[in-house]
């Protein structure tokens, strides 16, 4: 099961051909999995603000995931004196962009619920 299929992808703007999208779609999906422990997956219908997530995580994914930090690495000083350039620790930087990624995702998916009425997000605890 796919929460967001290629068609809605382009839909709602998305430019990654169907190849790439496979792969950016999956990684997307098993987040939403661990972040609502699977509720999504026994779900009838996928609600548009996983859809509108899957978008927002599948766009970080593709500038600030691994595969781009390891394609551009973020540079962590920078001296014009002697030209000295250097670059920020790639776990360092994933670690502060997941963190990021989950507050947006948390945001997005305040208040919805699965159809047994339980909140995506419910982890156990309110």
């Amino acid at each position: 099961m796919t929460y967001l299929t290629y068609e809605e992808y382009q839909g709602y703007g998305g430019d990654l051909p169907d190849t790439d999208f496979k792969l950016f779609e999956f990684r997307a999906r098993k987040k939403i999995d661990y972040w609502t422990d699977c509720r999504v997956q026994r779900m009838e219908e996928v609600p548009e603000a996983v859809k509108l997530c899957m978008m927002h995580i599948i766009k970080f994914d593709r500038k600030f995931g691994a595969d781009a930090q390891a394609d551009n690495p973020v540079v962590a000083s920078f001296n014009t004196d002697g030209y000295s350039e250097s670059y920020g620790s790639a776990s360092e930087q994933m670690s502060a962009a997941e963190n990021s990624l989950y507050k947006t995702v948390r945001n997005l998916l305040y208040g919805e619920l699965d159809d047994e009425g339980t909140p995506l997000l419910y982890r156990g605890v309110y």
